[in-house]
């Protein structure tokens, strides 16, 4: 496996400028670093930068001083839902399986 090597600057940068800050929905669901199935229903672990009254990054200004993923890198990564704003429009982006689970239990 080859590992990729990018400049971080050069990303946030490109990622800054294809994905204005003003497209975020503030749902606070792409801040769910990890999501398990209980006997009491889904178990979601989020951020400890994220505020869940709020909705929102206690160190939004200087999130990348604390390895916060770029847009980019979300993407890249599989993070979002697919219906963030900043991916609903890309046709071949999958979702990690767990929003699935989330949107069951809303219903």
């Amino acid at each position: 496996m080859k590992t990729l090597r990018y400049n971080r600057e050069k990303v946030i940068k490109v990622s800054r400028e294809m994905f204005p800050p003003e497209k975020c929905e503030r749902c606070g669901r792409c801040c769910i670093i990890h999501a398990y199935k209980t006997e009491e229903g889904l178990k979601l672990i989020y951020c400890e930068h994220f505020d869940p009254e709020t909705k929102l990054c206690k160190v939004y200004n200087e999130r990348y001083k604390h390895n916060c993923l770029t847009i980019l890198e979300a993407i890249m990564a599989g993070v979002f839902p697919k219906d963030c704003p900043f991916v609903r429009d890309i046709k071949s982006y999958e979702e990690p399986h767990f929003y699935r689970y989330l949107r069951e239990e809303k219903d």
